[in-house]
């Protein structure tokens, strides 16, 4: 089973872990860098490979520069999908979109 517990949870951690404003902007650029590098790579890999690199870098940053904690993937892996759906969330609630979570 992939999530051992509900979803809210796995995003309520996440927001926990990711509480700087510096952490929060790098992660709300750097994500949707790395998610649009993936389909990239093959097409322009020079492109794609700027994106995935660029977009680890700002992830980095924004963990060991303002939140003074490592990637929460480290300790569980499934926190890669859920900081995508985190960043989607995010950026959701920029452009003024509520979205519900549920499970």
């Amino acid at each position: 089973m992939l999530f051992r517990k509900p979803l809210r949870d796995y995003l309520v951690e996440y927001a926990a872990d990711h509480a700087q404003l510096g952490t929060r902007l790098t992660h709300m650029i750097g994500i949707p860098m790395i998610v649009a590098s993936l389909p990239l790579l093959p097409l322009n890999p020079p492109l794609g490979g700027a994106l995935f690199i660029g977009g680890w870098a700002l992830q980095l940053i924004g963990h060991y520069a303002f939140e003074k904690n490592s990637p929460s993937f480290f300790a569980d892996p499934v926190n890669l999908l859920i900081g995508v759906l985190w960043s989607f969330i995010e950026w959701a609630r920029v452009f003024g979109v509520e979205l519900p979570v549920t499970a």
